[in-house]
């Protein structure tokens, strides 16, 4: 499906958008108020005040103090400030400055002369800074102007708030919060690993392109993977775009760097979650679909766990690594011990992970329907025409509880003992089998989900949702709601 092309919207975009009572409702709660407008600008004042006074007494007197993030577009959820501060430099040295580090060194020391700092590590290495409770990230970048070419992942950034605050209408503001924090309510916001959904340049991009926020919705809800958006235009000029975003469940050109998909991040689940999400809304709106849920606590809960054939590993790095590594990681690790339980004859039905940033560790999970298997397996061997295979297989099975003998294909068949009748075995036992290259080196701990209750509440909300299988806005009794701010 490709809905293509965005001219002609801009005088439809100028009138207010349709809204109901639920509507209504969730954008008093999510819009920012008077208050946090002034505190979010004392932050912001704060923050660029001290990284101006360190890069120019750095000698870096060409660099460009911005202030990014859903802040500086003026679309951020109210208890939910977004402010990102940019250091970006001339092209022509930016790569040298940030590869040496002296700059961001310099920052780190001055800014946690008065607020807490942490060092935190993507392409290259970045601060966050606690102004006021408030994070903020201090970045390095490069100056890029449109048509260049990004020589960091965030150079596009000042861009990108360029591009958004020059088209979006006053009113829209509000529908870029709509929908985030719908998309936040059915778990599909933010492109990070942990989530693989729709980033906050993605959402602005949609209002820019259907106008409102049930606009979108209304679009979504008639969406078929793979689905092509194209808010600039850009496919009219250079069809080719797509060939290069070919397998990509959904695929929406970056005006400002039309190589980029924005959508890259976006997996099929979390499209396929908007689009269910979208319907069912449209067909009855509810306040649920913004609202955040957890799961009950274990006393409450423990029949979720019931009868329940899960699977459950404890898997902590020999040294920390950044979360997106150890999400990424650990998203492999569960996608393969599912697959080898499903080979060995456990019929792996789900599998998930989470990463415990507090623990720095990640937590596996596979849900199968059968265990423990059968004390016997039929092990199928060669036609009794293939030697020596033949021979060999009656020689080795001669001792097995039945067997052998020859099926109708005139296949030999035996039926013998199996060596791990455990799920939870089979994946220590096969270890090599299913753990990724990447994982070598971590510690794998078993763990039984009877003792769910004494994981931590982060743990025990992850694990909880996986055994209830259905989400807070389709089973809402399943799940304990937090009272709306």
């Amino acid at each position: 499906m490709v809905a293509s092309g965005s001219g002609g919207r801009r005088q439809e975009c100028n009138r207010p958008c349709p809204r109901g009572a639920v509507e209504h409702e969730v954008l008093a709660r999510v819009r920012p108020s008077p208050l946090e407008r002034r505190a979010a600008r004392r932050v912001a004042s704060y923050a660029t005040t001290v990284v101006r006074r360190v890069v120019t007494e750095q000698g870096y007197d060409d660099a460009l103090v911005t202030v990014e993030g859903s802040y500086a577009k003026d679309t951020w959820l109210s208890g939910d400030l977004d402010l990102d501060v940019f250091v970006l430099l001339p092209r022509s040295e930016c790569l040298e400055v940030i590869e040496r580090g002296e700059l961001l060194d310099r920052l780190r020391r001055e800014l946690s002369r008065t607020f807490p700092v942490e060092e935190r590590y993507a392409q290259h290495p970045y601060l966050r800074v606690n102004v006021l409770w408030v994070w903020v990230e201090v970045v390095l970048g490069c100056r890029m102007r449109p048509g260049e070419r990004p020589l960091t992942a965030v150079d596009r950034t000042p861009l990108h708030r360029e591009y958004v605050v020059s088209r979006m209408a006053p009113h829209q503001r509000d529908e870029v919060r709509l929908l985030k924090a719908f998309m936040k309510g059915v778990g599909v916001y933010g492109a990070e690993l942990a989530v693989q959904g729709f980033s906050g340049y993605l959402v602005e991009l949609l209002v820019l392109h259907y106008g409102c926020f049930r606009s979108v919705l209304e679009a979504a809800a008639s969406w078929r993977p793979p689905v092509v958006v194209d808010p600039a235009g850009l496919l009219r000029e250079r069809p080719e775009l797509l060939e290069r975003f070919r397998g990509s469940p959904m695929v929406v050109p970056d005006p400002v760097d039309p190589a980029r998909n924005v959508a890259a991040a976006v997996s099929r689940r979390s499209l396929a979650t908007f689009i269910l999400a979208s319907r069912l809304y449209l067909s009855r709106p509810s306040a649920r679909f913004f609202e955040g849920a957890e799961a009950p606590p274990p006393e409450e809960a423990s029949g979720a766990l019931r009868g329940r054939r899960i699977v459950l590993l404890r898997a902590k790095p020999p040294d920390p690594l950044p979360p997106d590594t150890l999400w990424g990681i650990a998203r492999r690790a569960a996608r393969n011990a599912a697959r080898l339980l499903d080979r060995l004859g456990f019929v792996a039905l789900d599998h998930s992970c989470f990463v415990d940033e507090v623990e720095g560790c990640a937590y596996l999970a596979v849900e199968v329907l059968h265990d423990p298997l059968p004390e016997l397996e039929l092990h199928r061997g060669p036609p009794a025409w293939i030697e020596p295979h033949s021979a060999r297989f009656v020689e080795k099975h001669s001792g097995d509880p039945a067997g052998p003998w020859l099926g109708e294909d005139g296949a030999l068949l035996t039926l013998r003992r199996r060596a791990l009748r455990s799920a939870l075995d089979a994946l220590m036992a096969r270890a090599s089998e299913w753990v990724p290259g990447s994982m070598r080196g971590f510690s794998l701990e078993p763990l039984d989900v009877k003792e769910a209750h004494r994981l931590p509440a982060r743990v025990w909300d992850w694990l909880y949702r996986f055994a209830v299988k259905a989400p807070p806005w389709l089973r809402p009794e399943l799940y304990r709601w937090r009272e709306p701010r």
